[in-house]
């Protein structure tokens, strides 16, 4: 077997094996090595063999469960893995704040009964926060669904460069058309190890993103200074809460923006042309939106260093030093300079990555090449 054999037989197993389970991958491999090896020697070249295994994603339904689904066996692994990481941060801070809301609200009403406090607790958390809870889960659920649904029933693909086009040596006695007929001309190199996003290198922006976003819809007075004085418990929101009806779609928006690049990260696997425009394209996007949300929409509370002035004790007065020259212009140019640092050293990263080690289109999901 010449080295151009071999590098077909190699990109064509890693395409197959590639749409498996990770626990499948290493004996498919090896099972595939050995059909291809005994078919070439009853062939007359390589591409003779592929041609007749077929398209590498057909060949994988073999080993796969080709009962229907709503999504199907491409993306069902992903997706499963996208969907608990989804729930998972969704649910803790829902939680989380609902318990903290809870305990807040009963200790501010129930004095020293700490048997009543813990009644308060509890009902509070099954009024309230079991309902949330399953809210935004069937939010998160569906939202997740929705998404990979319709990349199933658009068959958006992320591992087959595009299709040749037709002319007229195509035709011919026995035309027929070429378009749904699968080559080895189709198959994507391996990815250079370099070229290859992992799933770890994307989980970081998928839980900061779903989390902070839960918190934003379901808790904006999180983000507060918060005192207690003779039992009575005060937040000062950091936020402008009375405009937070406005504030919070276009902020939801651009998490949504953000969420969507890392979807396109997750699936596509490696650094690809796809994956270099889509960090593009949000990157601006989320740049635009960050303008408009910090430096035209009141954002910030106007009376937030006034309102901590005046809880403060005399014993810390002094800490109000770090708050007289509060300044919401200067805290959101500020904020608008490091999101701005950080999303160009981001497309500089994928930009250079992708030309560097990357390829036309994507066929990574955190495999290693060699």
């Amino acid at each position: 077997m010449n080295p151009r054999d071999e590098e077909l037989m190699e990109r064509y197993i890693y395409q197959v094996i590639r749409h498996l389970p990770r626990d499948q991958r290493s004996e498919v491999g090896l099972e595939l090595q050995e059909l291809i090896g005994d078919m070439l020697e009853e062939s007359d070249s390589m591409e003779e063999v592929l041609t007749k295994l077929g398209n590498p994603a057909e060949f994988a339904k073999k080993y796969q469960d080709t009962a229907h689904h709503l999504i199907g066996p491409e993306y069902y692994d992903t997706y499963l893995w996208f969907l608990k990481i989804v729930l998972i941060c969704t649910l803790i801070p829902v939680l989380a704040v609902g318990v903290i809301d809870g305990v807040t609200e009963a200790a501010a009403s129930s004095g020293s009964d700490a048997v009543g406090t813990g009644f308060r607790i509890v009902g509070y958390i099954f009024a309230n926060v079991a309902g949330s809870c399953i809210i935004s889960c069937m939010g998160a659920f569906g939202g997740v669904t929705a998404v990979f649904a319709v990349m199933e029933r658009q068959k958006i693909k992320f591992d087959l460069r595009n299709e040749k086009k037709w002319s007229v040596n195509d035709l011919g006695d026995n035309f027929t058309s070429r378009k749904n007929i699968w080559t080895p001309e189709y198959l994507a190199p391996v990815p250079h190890k370099k070229a290859i996003i992992s799933r770890g290198d994307t989980i970081v922006g998928i839980v900061f993103i779903v989390i902070f976003c839960v918190l934003l819809i379901f808790a904006p007075h999180f983000f507060s200074a918060i005192f207690r004085d003779n039992g009575v418990i005060t937040t000062i929101p950091v936020f402008n809460l009375e405009h937070w009806n406005i504030i919070l779609p276009v902020f939801a928006v651009n998490l949504v923006i953000g969420l969507a690049d890392e979807v396109v990260r997750l699936v596509a696997g490696c650094y690809c042309r796809l994956v270099m425009i889509s960090s593009i394209v949000t990157g601006i996007l989320q740049m635009i939106i960050s303008v408009i949300i910090l430096k035209v929409f009141p954002f910030w509370n106007p009376d937030f260093a006034v309102e901590v002035k005046l809880h403060l004790s005399e014993q810390m007065k002094g800490a109000f030093k770090l708050f007289e020259n509060w300044d919401g212009n200067m805290v959101s140019n500020g904020l608008l300079a490091f999101i701005f640092i950080i999303t160009f050293l981001e497309i500089g990263t994928t930009v250079y990555k992708t030309i560097r080690y990357g390829t036309v289109s994507g066929s990574g999901d955190g495999m290693t090449s060699k």
